[in-house]
């Protein structure tokens, strides 16, 4: 299979690839390559035919006025309180999907803007490295992208935008000694979270060392730094209002291209720990992005996501997609005790979470909270860093020079690292 990659080889660009080593090649038996890439991979499709130039010189942000969280609530900590006291299940009246819903399956880019701009960047990423990058085989989270394909946010700040509904389902959580209740209220506040946490334009890849501080207006605070580089690994921690729960884990995450897609991959894990003693472990989906080069641009949440609550026996295996007659953005699952189904969970991230028919979440009735990054951070803070603030200028130039400096910057330091490794094993 895509043995026609070697037709063409790929244009030299050491700016635009981030490592040369053997490595960047990953040898996995998963390839991530959809029936859809082998569809049109057998029909001889070629992606950079389908992609108009875009003009490079006149670009700046896509709907800049998205990526600071409007429409989100930002109101005084005694009012989420009170939503939270007065929190109550919402009406089970309709089986309801999101408009931007796309009829197979997931979240449809709306945004002609960003549609134009992801598929300029992937042909010339086409064109710079070689069709090798649409195999599956390359870890794109190796390979170094324009910066006009970014926004101005770190994958540190785009980690944390899932706890945007914490400050309402997790503070909930906290006034119910019911340990089921509990859990049904930790599935729900991370299933709903999809509809907010994903973005068709990439964030910044994290320095080694890079930090983000944080809160919402409840008294959440949130922490953040980078621990690796390669592979990347984005650890967090997430204290409730006066400690009453805490959220840690980390993301480890990696890319892959099909011909007309991209796959995210989430081997991170995380928990969360309550004053009591109850501790719920869960990890992260997938990502799929279809229709990278044509047709039409949308996302999905894909594979399972397993809730554990080993302590009191809790469990729930959440496998996206395997709805009868349903759209791929559909789950339904049996959440068991000691083995024994107790409840069932049933909707779509993209409209409504049901347990045993009553509604925790409904997208209509639902805002989630805004995160407040701190005034007086750390120096080591992302946003410190001169790319983003040269992007979120709209300098995209000067941007895109900043990047690359600190990306030579921190290949140097990987140099330095592995020279004193060397070294100390010479000693021995």
């Amino acid at each position: 299979m895509f043995g026609w990659f070697k037709k063409k080889k790929p244009e030299s660009n050491s700016a635009q690839q981030e490592e040369k080593d053997e490595s960047d090649y990953v040898d996995d038996e998963t390839q991530v390559v959809t029936n859809e890439d082998k569809e049109l991979e057998a029909k001889g499709f070629d992606p950079i035919a389908q992609v108009q130039e875009q003009d490079k010189e006149n670009e700046g942000i896509a709907d800049p006025d998205k990526l600071e969280y409007v429409g989100y609530h930002d109101i005084p900590g005694d009012d989420i309180l009170q939503l939270v006291l007065n929190f109550k299940y919402f009406p089970n009246d309709e089986d309801i999907r999101h408009p931007e819903g796309y009829e197979k399956g997931g979240r449809i880019c709306a945004d002609k803007k960003v549609v134009s701009k992801a598929r300029s960047v992937g042909k010339e990423m086409v064109k710079q490295i070689g069709k090798k990058i649409l195999s599956g085989s390359l870890n794109l989270t190796k390979v170094s992208f324009p910066i006009r394909v970014m926004i101005p946010k770190t994958a540190l700040e785009t980690s944390v935008h899932g706890t945007s509904v914490f400050p309402l389902y997790i503070t909930k959580a906290t006034m119910t000694p019911d340990f089921l209740e509990r859990f049904k209220l930790v599935i729900t506040a991370t299933l709903s979270s999809f509809f907010w946490t994903n973005t068709f334009l990439k964030p910044l890849n994290p320095i080694l060392g890079e930090t983000l501080q944080a809160s919402y207006n409840d008294g959440t605070q949130v922490y953040c730094e980078q621990i690796m580089h390669h592979p990347p690994v984005s650890y967090f921690l997430v204290y409730g209002p006066n400690k009453k729960y805490k959220y840690y884990g980390y993301y480890l995450v990696e890319g892959r291209a099909g011909l007309n897609s991209v796959t995210i991959i989430n081997k991170g894990k995380r928990s969360i720990e309550f004053n009591d003693g109850q501790k719920i472990d869960f990890d992260f989906p997938n990502e799929l992005y279809s229709g990278t080069f044509f047709g039409q641009l949308r996302q999905e949440s894909t594979n399972k996501i397993t809730f554990t609550d080993k302590a009191n026996g809790l469990s729930c295996i959440i496998d996206i997609g395997k709805v009868k007659k349903k759209t791929s953005d559909y789950f339904q699952a049996d959440v068991n005790f000691k083995g024994q189904k107790v409840s069932t969970v049933f909707g779509t991230y993209i409209g409504f979470i049901n347990f045993d028919n009553v509604r925790y979440w409904d997208y209509r009735y639902v805002v989630p909270h805004k995160i407040k990054m701190d005034k007086q951070p750390l120096e080591s803070d992302h946003k410190n860093r001169s790319d983003l603030q040269a992007l979120k200028a709209g300098d995209i130039p000067l941007a895109q020079t900043n990047k690359e400096i600190l990306e030579n910057l921190q290949r140097n330091d990987r140099k330095l690292r592995e020279s004193y490794e060397k070294q100390k094993k010479s000693k021995k």
